[in-house]
């Protein structure tokens, strides 16, 4: 091992000596990475790829284009060592790995292989190129699966934790979906206000039956307006109709209400937020989280300690 980097060392020293016009043809070192090296050429390239997706490329500072090239160039050491330690524990991706990978991207957007080409080609990517990426995507999950997914766990207890002192993020606003029937109330005429009351007590034990409320609707006349109010907040509801409502469950049906010069029947047709056990429902997401968060923490610790028990020099 030692004659072995005595001799990539003289490599490289010849390399740094060639004449300034090999040198330009062959590019200088960027950095050196174990027994491997990075040129310029590969970092140029690598910061037009940056370039191309930064919006602003054209507005960089001198001195931050050059704090994204220094970001470009670890980012390439890191990518560096990552395949190396994989090429360390000889992963491998199998044919029928890369083939039902490829096959399932080609599920999930709706095309065949040759669709898949297509696209590809006109974004400039040969169909090769994108085996190999896809490769190296599998390549990479089996080293994180390996190196530092297992050692990431989360507890019911930090679940737990994690929700009691966020609660106030988690609590969830009571609402209500309400359908409406409303009348107009006659001007002091007693008989008409007693046939209207006749008529919505009929049809308030229709809609109680189970009868369609659209069908309901549309047979009270044209004197008659209401539908489907939408999802409300219950707390942001007039007084009056916070009352009528409270107790009701889906199905039901007020009693009449008198509002504003009309009569009204307002059917609850669903209720969120109440029965359901907030934690219960957000429980899930939060393990999600905090399973992301520990392993965010971990393959960035994972990743330095790769680094610091390799040799790195940073030469441009």
């Amino acid at each position: 091992m030692f004659m072995k980097r005595v001799l990539f060392f003289i490599f490289i020293s010849l390399f740094l000596i060639m004449s300034p016009a090999m040198a330009k043809t062959l590019s200088k070192v960027a950095a050196i990475v174990n027994d491997e090296i990075i040129t310029t050429y590969q970092l140029d390239k690598n910061i037009e790829t940056a370039l191309a997706r930064n919006p602003d490329k054209n507005q960089l500072t001198a001195e931050q284009f050059k704090d994204m090239r220094a970001q470009v160039l670890n980012k390439m050491v890191d990518d560096r060592l990552l395949k190396q330690r994989i090429k360390e524990l000889d992963l491998q991706v199998a044919d029928t790995e890369l083939n039902g990978a490829i096959e399932d991207v080609q599920i999930k957007n709706g095309l065949t292989r040759e669709e898949l080409e297509q696209a590809l080609t006109s974004q400039g990517m040969s169909f090769a190129s994108y085996q190999q990426q896809i490769k190296d995507e599998i390549l990479r999950y089996k080293l994180m699966s390996r190196e530092v997914n297992y050692k990431v766990l989360v507890t019911s207890r930090e679940v737990r934790s994690y929700y009691d002192n966020h609660i106030d993020e988690y609590k969830v606003i009571p609402k209500i979906r309400v359908n409406r029937i409303s009348y107009e109330m006659p001007a002091d005429n007693e008989e008409q206000i007693a046939a209207l009351r006749k008529q919505i007590e009929v049809t308030r034990d229709l809609l109680l039956q189970g009868e369609d409320f659209d069908k309901v609707l549309e047979g009270q006349g044209r004197s008659v307006s209401g539908g489907d109010m939408g999802e409300l907040v219950e707390a942001d509801l007039a007084e009056p109709l916070q009352l009528a409502l409270a107790d009701l469950e889906p199905g039901e049906v007020s009693p009449p209400l008198e509002l504003n010069g009309q009569l009204h029947l307002f059917q609850v047709t669903a209720r969120t937020g109440d029965a359901e056990d907030p934690f219960l429902r957000v429980k899930d997401e939060i393990e999600e989280k905090l399973r992301q968060d520990k392993t965010d923490r971990r393959f960035k610790e994972w990743q330095q300690e790769l680094r610091d028990n390799a040799y790195v020099e940073i030469k441009s």
